[in-house]
C-alpha cells in the first residue's frame, strides 16, 4: 500500500512549514507520490532548489501543487509529462532526496522526503512573485491521511499504480479538449 503524504506516524515529519512554501513528509525512498487534486502536470523537470519536480494545476487554475525532491533516475510514474491530464489518487511520482544542486540528477540531501506544498493563485501575477499565497498543510495533510488513496505495485517494475480507478469528468473534459487543440493544430 502506498502512503498519501504522511510521515512513519501518519502525519508530516515534523507538523511545521518547511521554507513557508509547503511541508515535508519523511518515508523510505521510492514511496508512490499521490496526487492530491485533479488537474494538469503544468511544470515536471529538475530545479536547483527542489530537484526533480512536479506541478500540477487545478483545472480551474486557482490551486497550485508542488511536489518536489523526487527520486534519483526515475522520478515520475511512467509517461507523465507536462500537459498530461492527472485524477486525484494517481501515483505521480516517487520520493526522493534530489536537489540543492545546479547539476541535474544530484541527491544533495541527506533525509528522504517529500516537500508538498498548495500555493492559491487568484490572478496570474500571484505565480512565482513576492505575491505568492502558500498555504499552510498541515491539517490537510491529516484530512488526506485518512481518506488516502491505496495503490498498488506493477509486477517486478518500478512502478506503482492506484487500485481503485476512478472516474472524473473534469479530466474527461480537460482531455477532450486537448484533443481538439491537437487537431487543430495537424489541419
Amino acid at each position: 500500500m502506498a502512503i498519501l503524504l504522511h510521515g512513519s506516524d501518519g502525519l508530516p515529519a515534523d507538523g511545521r512549514l518547511a521554507s513557508g512554501s509547503g511541508i515535508w513528509f519523511c518515508r523510505q525512498g521510492g514511496t508512490p507520490i499521490i496526487a492530491v487534486e485533479s488537474g494538469y502536470v503544468e511544470a515536471l523537470g529538475w530545479n536547483q532548489y527542489g530537484g526533480w519536480r512536479i506541478g500540477i494545476r487545478s483545472f480551474d487554475g486557482k490551486r497550485y501543487y508542488y511536489y518536489a525532491h523526487l527520486r534519483q533516475n526515475y522520478p515520475y510514474a511512467e509517461g507523465l509529462k507536462e500537459g498530461d491530464a492527472v485524477t486525484a489518487g494517481d501515483v505521480i511520482g516517487y520520493m526522493g532526496h534530489t536537489g540543492y544542486s545546479a547539476k541535474e540528477n544530484v541527491n544533495n540531501i541527506e533525509t528522504v522526503h517529500l516537500h508538498w506544498g498548495l500555493q492559491l493563485i487568484f490572478d496570474e501575477s500571484q505565480k512565482e512573485s513576492d505575491n505568492e499565497i502558500w498555504i499552510d498543510c498541515y491539517e490537510l495533510s491529516k484530512f488526506l491521511y485518512r481518506n488516502r488513496s491505496k495503490a498498488v505495485k506493477v509486477g517486478d517494475s518500478r512502478e506503482w499504480k492506484r487500485e481503485v480507478q476512478m472516474r472524473d469528468p473534469a479530466v474527461e473534459e480537460y482531455q477532450k479538449d486537448d484533443c481538439k487543440k491537437d487537431s487543430a493544430m495537424i489541419q
